[in-house]
């Protein structure tokens, strides 16, 4: 496997667009479309977030299709809040793609992002449609990348290439979301994040949904800004065969490449949404060692990655590591406090449930100092691990989400 430059147009047989449809009082770019050329097989993963938003109630209906040709995505409003005018919206968001390409409007998933509870400016998205459609290039992703953002400071794209038997198979996508991050998405057969993921790889549906199923466990629900789950939270892969491939049609070798290759490539735009998120100025990774299951690892991983005082410590560059294992104990999870280990770093500061005496605390100052910071919690309880990554929390992030809305 490689990494590729590129994102969402980086795999065979996918064009995209973006233009201003002055949804944005910024009057950037937020009208964007994905394309596949063939149809491709569809998965997503949304929100359970009980408030859920009408591009997400919408796409969760029309992915019972067994084809998919397109996505149609707005940023500057959420269109979450706004009853059954808003369920038409979105419908019809997918009506204005369909018609104009000759498509069934259930082959048009749609999503979207922004403030909630404001009506969504339709006539001005059906106005330019045309435009949208026209502009369609495989040099489109760049565009489409952008026109998904909302706080976001820049684009956030990734690829990767690898060989399944004689075949070289692309993964790319484009995601945003820099604040009201916490997402917990699932498969539907069982601020805002958003995640667009397209491949060449000839897969069939079911494998596709369970490849997309890990590769979010252990990415994008790992990830926490502000531990505020948003109303449209989404995460949609589109797979048109075109690279020619043995179909993956059952869990053999060839599908266990593929999902190493997703959740590399879920894992580093997870990544990057993290460290661009509203006003952050560290980015922490928390790993969570020796666990008797790895539920248990990753329900404490992301309880820390959670703890706002916690958070609070990290921009003021204090080591308080007491947030830490307050945040272990309130997991719910059950472990032996008299066993557990923590590391700030390479700093062993807890040790079998007691301080260690002695300490650096001015060698674990300047570590928090850095812009990357490391966290290690042991339960010495098992073999399951998890990691997840979160950010501080700065002064800015009060700033932004304090005006967001006027």
């Amino acid at each position: 496997m490689i990494v590729v430059k590129g994102g969402v147009t980086t795999a065979k047989g996918f064009l995209a667009s973006g233009v201003k449809a002055g949804i944005k009082k910024s009057k950037k770019t937020d009208l964007g479309l994905l394309y596949s050329e063939i149809p491709a097989v569809a998965a997503g993963a949304f929100t359970i977030n009980r408030f859920q938003a009408s591009p997400v109630k919408i796409s969760k209906a029309h992915l019972k299709n067994n084809a998919h040709h397109a996505i149609i995505v707005n940023s500057g409003n959420a269109n979450c809040a706004n009853g059954k005018r808003g369920d038409m919206d979105a419908l019809l968001m997918a009506d204005y793609i369909a018609k104009i390409m000759g498509l069934n409007r259930k082959d048009v998933l749609v999503a979207s992002t922004g403030i909630i509870g404001k009506v969504l400016p339709i006539d001005k998205i059906k106005n330019r449609i045309p435009y949208l459609v026209s502009g369609l290039s495989e040099k489109g992703g760049s565009d489409f990348a952008e026109a998904i953002l909302t706080t976001d400071t820049e684009k956030k794209e990734f690829a990767v290439k690898m060989k399944l038997g004689s075949s070289v198979v692309t993964i790319g996508g484009a995601c945003k979301g820099v604040g009201m991050i916490y997402p917990n998405i699932k498969i539907e057969n069982h601020a805002t994040m958003l995640a667009f993921i397209t491949t060449d790889a000839a897969i069939s549906k079911k494998m596709l949904e369970g490849a997309l199923n890990e590769a979010i466990d252990s990415s994008f629900n790992m990830i926490s800004v502000d531990g505020d789950m948003s109303t449209n939270d989404c995460c949609f892969i589109l797979a048109n065969g075109i690279a020619g491939n043995k179909k993956i049609k059952s869990k053999d070798g060839n599908y266990q490449k593929f999902v190493r290759g997703l959740k590399f490539l879920t894992s580093e735009l997870a990544k990057m949404l993290v460290i661009d998120g509203e006003g952050a100025t560290k980015f922490v990774t928390i790993d969570v060692i020796g666990a008797e299951h790895q539920g248990d690892a990753k329900r404490i991983a992301r309880k820390i990655s959670t703890s706002n005082l916690l958070k609070c410590c990290i921009y003021g560059e204090d080591p308080n590591w007491g947030r830490i294992i307050s945040a272990c104990g309130a997991s719910g999870v059950e472990f032996n406090p008299s066993k557990v280990d923590v590391y700030l770093g390479d700093i062993k500061v807890l040790s079998g449930g007691s301080c260690v005496k002695g300490y650096d605390k001015n060698k674990a100052k300047r570590l928090f100092k850095r812009k990357k910071i490391y966290i290690k919690v042991d339960l010495k309880s098992g073999r399951s691990k998890a990691t997840a990554w979160t950010c501080d929390f700065s002064k800015e992030y009060v700033e932004i989400n304090s005006e967001y809305s006027t």
